[in-house]
């Protein structure tokens, strides 16, 4: 997949993600929204893996606390 494919499906994904969340947190014992953050985020690690091979799961790490508004233990 060519580079400007793979940030135009990252950024649908990401958009996607960003939805989720934000009914996530209006409704957060909803386990299918749970199943489907998820889903979202295999997603992005998995074109985010083949935008940058060597920095991935640090990126999709900071992008998911940041939309959880959390910090991780990591950082």
């Amino acid at each position: 997949m060519e580079l400007h494919s793979l940030q135009e499906a990252l950024k649908v994904e990401i958009q996607c993600h960003q939805k989720l969340v934000a009914q996530m947190k209006q409704d957060p014992q909803n386990g299918d929204l749970k199943k489907q953050i998820h889903e979202r985020q295999s997603r992005i690690a998995a074109l985010n893996e083949k935008q940058f091979p060597h920095n991935s799961l640090w990126t999709c790490q900071a992008y998911a606390y940041s939309c959880l508004n959390t910090t991780p233990a990591l950082f």
